[in-house]
């Protein structure tokens, strides 16, 4: 899986087809939208339609997503009370109701709240679920932008496939973002034509 730029702060949800919690808060994380996100969690929960998410797996698609997740005990009896305890400690959380999830960004007094319902994030004074109940509360750290290092082109033969696959791989300075993609292949009937076609590449300009 490719990895997703982030940033610490809270973004509008970027709708696809999927409109349900779960994705719409990832989304209101990462910027991705909303179908990219239900395709991470259904790559974790190996269901094809995403609606209800267990937080097992909603924990896993965070930790693909490149965000670490911390326990945290700021639950309280209500929403209300949740933020009351959460608004001097800055950062995003991800914040569990009864069949529901919401994203709440914390930030210098002020705390703003998103999911699939009001789509942007909206300043909690504005918001409808203060008296729900809380369930659990996750802080949320976004892996730092990725930095490259340098790329190499690699190419690969795959012996009982008579192919020869051309790789770029990627290297950055964490080496759980590097990655590789296939550029194109070459296919060769025999040893003596792969050998010709490895010739021919060497003299071109």
């Amino acid at each position: 899986m490719e990895s997703m730029t982030t940033n610490p702060n809270l973004k509008e949800v970027n709708f696809g087809l999927n409109q349900y919690c779960g994705p719409a808060v990832l989304s209101a994380l990462t910027g991705e939208s909303t179908d990219r996100c239900a395709a991470v969690i259904s790559s974790v929960s190996g269901r094809n339609q995403i609606k209800a998410v267990s937080r097992e797996h909603f924990r896993e698609a965070l930790k693909r997503l490149k965000f670490d997740v911390e326990n945290t005990n700021f639950s309280s009896s209500t929403l209300y009370g949740t933020l009351f305890r959460l608004h001097n400690h800055d950062g995003l959380y991800v914040v569990f109701v009864p069949h529901h999830v919401v994203a709440v960004e914390v930030a210098q007094n002020q705390i703003l709240i998103c999911d699939n319902h009001c789509k942007t994030p909206l300043d909690i004074k504005q918001s409808a679920r203060l008296t729900q109940k809380v369930e659990d509360v996750w802080k949320v750290y976004p892996h730092p932008i990725p930095v490259f290092v340098r790329s190499e082109i690699k190419v690969e033969k795959q012996k009982y496939l008579c192919r020869l696959d051309v790789m770029e791989y990627n290297y950055y300075e964490n080496s759980e973002d590097n990655n590789k993609t296939m550029l194109g292949s070459l296919r060769y009937k025999d040893e003596y034509q792969m050998k010709q076609i490895l010739d021919s590449l060497k003299e071109v300009k």
